[in-house]
């Protein structure tokens, strides 16, 4: 009987309404538990060219100090007459590109869906946070991984200045060739020392907060508990940095770094893992999750290649390195109208009536986009590490009784 169907324009107020409340708990999930999402800075990409060109001013070099470790000054009396010679000064150009990425939620026939519309929905609304968080993370993490300008291989047994690729204002350095390889797991005192070369060669600016500076070190959970053992750290929190995620006129703690020792750890829960480099030096990398069947459809299950990679990335990142922007809204102009685009993930639910397969209305479907692009900073200030995932003890013994 008719009464017994929800009209699609019912199911399309609904989610329409309810649009706005899943976007805010999107964000605030990505606050909450995205490790990557407080490391960029944010801003607004103008709607002036296709290919963005970026300059950064590099740091000058001072001419009148012949040796700046000892700088040289003469006695005031005697510089009547002495002129100066310039500074040299100079800027690097970067370029980059808006990119978009769409996604769409099945399509849901509201016939199905009368008795249980509400709960079928709010069961997709977890989904799609999930899936949306996934996406933004893993995008953050490879494009980090991809366009900074410091490379660190672990190797047993070799310097440390041998290991360690890439110099100031380079961007998508690379791990040099296919067979530079790690044979070593990351430790505390490899981190250590890179942080010293960050500070002091790269002049890297860590994150400032109210408890002291950080480099914030994002990596597996077996790879923090090592570093931790391996420093003798406590369980206990000593301090907490991270930005705060607004939305609206509420503040959100942001997601928590554990700080030790100038550095302040995030888990990763799917880090970057490879097996092999490919010919420029670059991992080939593993994705973690592999489609399987469900009892009706498809599902997410874990990738064993992934879940037995020999190596693994993790990120240290410092301040200014990089910032994602989103493009300004554009509806077009003069007669040439568009609708508002979607840009940070936000869902709409639409449905259109047509003379084929939808003729009554009876499908309708979530749609999402992510548009971001990349702008260049100081890339030396994030370093990715590749290290080899070593075998691990559990500590269990034979029993003897």
């Amino acid at each position: 009987m008719p009464n017994d169907c929800i009209d699609i324009a019912v199911a399309n107020n609904f989610a329409a309404k309810d649009t706005n409340r899943i976007v805010g708990q999107i964000a605030k999930t990505l606050a909450r538990k995205s490790p990557y999402i407080n490391v960029l800075e944010g801003g607004t990409l103008p709607n002036v060219s296709d290919t963005v060109r970026s300059v950064v001013q590099e740091i000058a070099y001072p001419n009148s100090v012949q040796n700046i470790a000892a700088p040289a000054f003469t006695d005031d009396i005697n510089m009547c007459g002495t002129g100066a010679t310039p500074d040299d000064v100079g800027s690097t150009e970067y370029s980059f590109k808006l990119q978009s990425l769409r996604g769409r939620g099945p399509r849901v026939c509201v016939k199905t869906a009368r008795t249980a519309f509400k709960n079928a929905y709010l069961q997709a609304q977890i989904a799609l946070e999930k899936t949306i968080l996934q996406i933004i993370n893993a995008d953050i993490r490879y494009q980090l991984q991809y366009q900074c300008g410091i490379k660190y291989v672990v190797k047993a047994a070799t310097a440390f200045n041998s290991n360690v690729i890439g110099d100031m204002q380079q961007i998508n350095t690379t791990f040099g060739a296919s067979t530079n390889l790690p044979t070593g797991d990351l430790n505390f005192r490899t981190l250590y020392r890179l942080g010293s070369f960050l500070r002091e060669e790269m002049l890297a600016e860590p994150f400032t907060t109210a408890e002291g500076e950080f480099f914030k070190v994002i990596a597996s959970a077996d790879a923090i508990e090592k570093l931790r053992n391996d420093a003798d750290v406590k369980e206990d929190l000593n301090y907490l940095s991270a930005g705060s995620f607004k939305l609206g006129e509420e503040s959100i703690k942001g997601y928590q770094f554990q700080g030790y020792r100038g550095f302040a750890f995030g888990i990763d829960q799917q880090p970057l893992r490879f097996n092999t480099l490919d010919a420029n030096g670059r991992p080939n990398f593993i994705s973690p999750i592999a489609k399987a069947n469900a009892s009706f459809g498809f599902a997410t299950r874990r990738n064993a290649d992934w879940v037995n990679a020999t190596y693994e990335i993790a990120l240290v990142i410092g301040g200014d390195s990089f910032k994602r922007l989103t493009p300004e809204a554009y509806t077009g102009e003069g007669t040439f109208k568009w609708a508002p685009q979607l840009f940070a993930g936000e869902l709409e639910w639409t449905y259109f009536r047509d003379n084929d397969c939808n003729m009554y209305g009876d499908y309708g479907q979530h749609i999402y986009q992510i548009q971001r692009a990349y702008q260049p900073i100081r890339p030396q200030n994030v370093a990715a590490i590749a290290y080899k995932r070593c075998g691990e003890n559990l500590g269990v013994t034979t029993c003897t009784i």
